[in-house]
């Protein structure tokens, strides 16, 4: 009887415990150059990005880094990433790193990384492309990628056919 207890105390208490688990999503890699310098390469926690070349990027995606179902405050990513050179005459720049606080978001989506000039960056998560109204960044920062449509279109295309895109 001493011995049932344990085990059936361990097979009650199991269910408690796994709902303390907090859930991940992999999340796909990728990247938007708006500089004039091509990136050779990125990682985004340890996780390899595809490379991009001036003023390009969007059309590739690696996997994948993992993220939270639900966004909090203070969570971090560890942004690396090294340029390359167009010609042989460029200069070599130095490889960067930068930690950055993940941007909110409602729920998992693609990680984005948008690569400026002078290294700065800026991320977003989200599950739509850069092409999408409601991708979450301002037109001034998107340049020289922008909506294929204003937001008004889009509702009303989405309302018209029942298309729901939950980004």
């Amino acid at each position: 009887m001493n011995l049932i207890n344990p085990i059936l105390l361990t097979l009650l208490a199991a269910p408690l415990l796994g709902a303390c688990k907090e859930y991940t999503f992999p999340a796909q890699l990728v990247a938007y150059n708006h500089s004039n310098t091509p990136i050779y390469f990125f990682s985004v926690n340890g996780t390899v990005g595809p490379n991009a070349m001036p003023h390009g990027g969007g059309g590739k995606f690696s996997c994948c880094v993992s993220l939270p179902e639900k966004w909090k405050p203070g969570m971090q990513a560890k942004i690396t990433w090294e340029y390359d050179r167009m010609k042989e005459s460029d200069p070599q720049l130095p490889p960067q790193s930068i930690e950055i606080a993940i941007p909110k978001y409602k729920r998992p989506g693609d990680v984005h990384v948008h690569f400026y000039e002078n290294h700065k960056i800026k991320m977003v998560i989200s599950s739509c492309s850069a092409g999408h109204p409601f991708y979450p960044m301002d037109p001034d920062s998107l340049l020289p990628w922008k909506a294929n449509r204003t937001k008004e279109e889009y509702l009303k295309y989405e309302n018209t056919n029942g298309d729901k895109d939950a980004c």
